[in-house]
């Protein structure tokens, strides 16, 4: 044990993981990798894993022979209706239609949806023409995650702080989150892992030893991650609570930057094109500057909130200008209003709320507050 906890404190047994953990994904993604399907009119089964409606517009995430992005228009209002009701996460559904390749973008430069959706394992867009429902899914995850949706009752924030799904958020809206520079807030990341984490570790220690409680702790988050979908922010705070909790339990001392090359090098072996993801980019790179100079930000809780607000920031520029072209000077004003907003408030507010659903209206109040606050200033230009 003595040894083994040597070897763990030797900061190069991680620089040396994570290179060979990098060259390892660079050279998965550059694997030629062609799809089973052709253009042209296809019939198949498959088994839908996630449902979208914009309008009149129907997107379907689903698994055939491998990924595809099927979409749909409905005719009617009622058609819609009938349709959600009908149609669950996990059924089996026939559909007939048309594959085209997702569009590329058309100047230099600018968005690529289909290398987007490649990113994701995803090379064909079924134009829907017909579908009809085959089964309904006797999966239990599936059957779950339908149920806290529905019982969510498409709420949007709901859906967005506890299960991760933002598509019910107006794109007016989410577009004020973005230029103001305060979106990442929307996404579940380390800070809501933190507090979901620090909630159910104060609850358990009353019933259990530490030990017990971290472990309990861990496989609640496993199931939770589970849940709302493995994307590349959510797998880091779980990754890092785990071998955070695994670093304190058995006294191995390795030191936060360590863990944090650690998640990282986990993360990206479980999917490689995670490196493309804003949300990894943002996510990691913020979260591992903000890790290293940790000791430097200590202090009394508004001066501190400036310095993370400030690097985060100064961090965040180079991701952004490549993504965005444009960067917004008073986000590092709104995040010291936003941050607590909706990290020490909302936020929690939320997972109570979703619990005692009769303080809804009370939620409604503060997300009316929280979006038209957000409108307003993003339609300052100065900066």
């Amino acid at each position: 044990m003595l040894k083994l906890r040597k070897i763990l404190l030797s900061n190069y047994l991680y620089i040396i993981i994570t290179i060979i953990t990098l060259l390892v994904s660079v050279f998965r993604i550059v694997l030629p990798k062609e799809s089973l399907y052709k253009e042209g009119t296809v019939e198949l089964t498959a088994t839908i894993t996630n449902i979208t409606t914009d309008g009149n517009k129907l997107t379907l995430e689903v698994t055939s022979k491998e990924k595809l992005l099927a979409t749909y228009y409905f005719e009617t209002e009622q058609e819609k209706l009938n349709f959600l009701k009908t149609i669950n996460l996990g059924d089996e559904i026939f559909l007939t239609g048309t594959l085209v390749k997702p569009a590329t973008n058309t100047a230099k430069y600018l968005f690529n949806y289909q290398k987007y959706l490649s990113y994701k394992q995803i090379y064909f867009i079924l134009n829907i023409d017909h579908y009809e429902k085959i089964s309904s899914t006797k999966n239990i995850y599936y059957i779950i995650k339908q149920a806290i949706i529905n019982y969510f009752d498409n709420n949007p924030y709901l859906n967005a702080f506890i299960l991760g799904d933002k598509s019910y958020i107006t794109t007016e809206v989410t577009n004020s989150y973005q230029t103001n520079s305060i979106s990442h807030l929307f996404a579940i990341s380390g800070m809501h892992i933190s507090m979901i984490s620090t909630m159910l570790l104060k609850i358990l220690r009353k019933f259990f030893s530490e030990e017990k409680s971290y472990f309990c702790t861990s496989l609640i988050l496993i199931f939770y991650l589970l849940l709302v979908g493995p994307s590349p922010s959510i797998i880091r705070g779980v990754l890092f609570f785990i071998l955070f909790s695994i670093n304190k339990i058995y006294y191995f001392y390795i030191k936060s930057t360590n863990i944090f090359l650690l998640t990282l090098s986990i993360t990206i072996l479980i999917n490689p094109f995670y490196i493309f993801d804003l949300g990894f980019q943002f996510s990691f790179l913020i979260s591992f500057v903000l890790i290293y100079m940790s000791e430097s930000l200590k202090g009394k809780y508004l001066i501190s909130l400036l310095k993370v607000s400030i690097l985060s920031f100064i961090v965040s520029i180079p991701i952004s200008l490549m993504n965005f072209f444009q960067i917004n000077l008073l986000s590092i004003i709104y995040n010291l209003f936003f941050v607590p907003l909706v990290s020490i408030i909302i936020f929690p507010f939320s997972l109570i709320t979703a619990f005692l659903k009769f303080l809804t209206p009370v939620f409604n109040i503060m997300i009316y507050l929280l979006e038209n606050t957000s409108l307003l200033l993003s339609r300052i230009t100065f900066g």
